[in-house]
């Protein structure tokens, strides 16, 4: 239990290193960052905010954040803003800015927050905080790396006993505005109305188990360029620019996840399901010192429940220090039945084989 607590202590605030910066006794400053080389050897670009394609990308995975914690006896302040990889560097983004409350077993947080869906999403920025180069893409690009919510939420804990916890989270969000560009030719602005959910939490020793629920009600505005239309005559013309409003969209998802050790083994899986689409991936790593190889596979699923794509990962971890650490992968991603998979839009080759380099660090 003491293991899994440390864990908790370290993901409440987005996985810190051990080389925070002190600015005060109450006040402390850390910071993460990721960057790398990758290539995919395919046209049409893959992974959702990171638009990596057939020619070598320096800069699609580029990750820079910095976090302020401010701690007075049972009251906290967090803000972490982040140069996410879809950002400009003159343009980062608040991740998180949110006051907290602590009593006894509960904690209250009130301001902008981290959708807490999946096991790995507290840490979802920090590349030096989960063993492959990036969160495994079936799952955590199922809502379009969409990431934060305005809003509060309360977190409990109880001991079931001495080597179990529970964690319960009901969270409740408020009007929130988000940009995601999936190509060149089709950018989305969504607007969430009413966001609200349940994470629950269930450790042990070796162990977590994650299960959560998201609603949202959100408006869609799509805006696409360089697009055909058809003619009364039957032809098509090219349209600069065509902006599509969808009023009064729902999504309900659920999520399971599973992380479990053993010595030296790592077995992680987890799976989501909304009116939108599906997904599940499986990933298990060895540690050898400073090596740690690992493998993953995933698949994901349109609202039909027909497969739309998956992928086949193999890669390695090296740990130059306890705060710097390097990632080789080679990563298959297939298309199917004619949809886009983990591709930005439906490819002519259907496949893409991904190389990356990566390096991460904290500090």
């Amino acid at each position: 239990m003491k293991k899994y607590l440390t864990m908790l202590s370290l993901s409440v605030v987005a996985f810190p290193s051990l080389a925070t910066i002190e600015l005060s006794d109450h006040l402390s400053l850390s910071g993460f960052g990721s960057t790398s080389w990758s290539k995919s050897y395919n046209s049409t670009t893959v992974l959702v905010n990171r638009f990596i394609h057939d020619e070598a990308c320096y800069d699609c995975d580029t990750t820079f954040g910095l976090q302020l914690d401010y701690f007075y006896k049972a009251f906290r302040a967090s803000a972490q803003v982040v140069k996410r990889p879809q950002d400009h560097w003159s343009s980062p983004q608040l991740e998180w800015a949110y006051l907290a409350y602590t009593y006894k077993n509960v904690e209250i947080r009130g301001g902008r927050l981290r959708l807490p869906l999946f096991l790995m999403s507290e840490y979802n920025y920090v590349g030096h905080a989960f063993t492959q180069a990036r969160p495994p893409n079936e799952v955590y690009d199922s809502i379009l790396g969409i990431t934060a919510y305005n809003g509060l939420s309360i977190r409990w804990n109880h001991d079931l006993n001495e080597q179990i916890m529970l964690t319960a989270m009901p969270f409740i969000g408020f009007k929130d505005n988000s940009d995601v560009t999936l190509n060149e030719d089709t950018e989305l602005k969504i607007e969430s109305d009413n966001t609200a959910g349940i994470n629950l939490t269930l450790s042990g020793n070796a162990y977590r188990l994650n299960f959560s629920y998201l609603h949202g009600d959100y408006d869609q505005t799509t805006v696409l360029s360089n697009t055909k239309q058809s003619t009364p005559e039957g032809g098509a013309m090219l349209i600069d620019r065509l902006v599509l409003k969808e009023k009064g969209n729902t999504i309900d998802q659920f999520s399971l996840g599973v992380r479990y050790e053993l010595d030296n083994l790592v077995i992680m899986a987890e799976g989501q399901n909304s009116n939108i689409s599906s997904s599940w991936y499986a990933t298990t790593s060895y540690n050898v010192n400073k090596l740690t190889p690992y493998i993953v596979y995933g698949q994901q699923f349109n609202n039909n429940d027909t497969k739309n794509g998956d992928s086949y990962l193999l890669g390695v971890r090296y740990d130059l220090d306890y705060n710097v650490s390097l990632n080789a992968e080679w990563q298959k991603f297939n298309a199917h039945n004619n949809d886009t998979g983990a591709f930005s839009s439906i490819p002519e080759d259907n496949s893409a084989n991904l190389y990356t380099l990566m390096l991460n660090f904290v500090f």
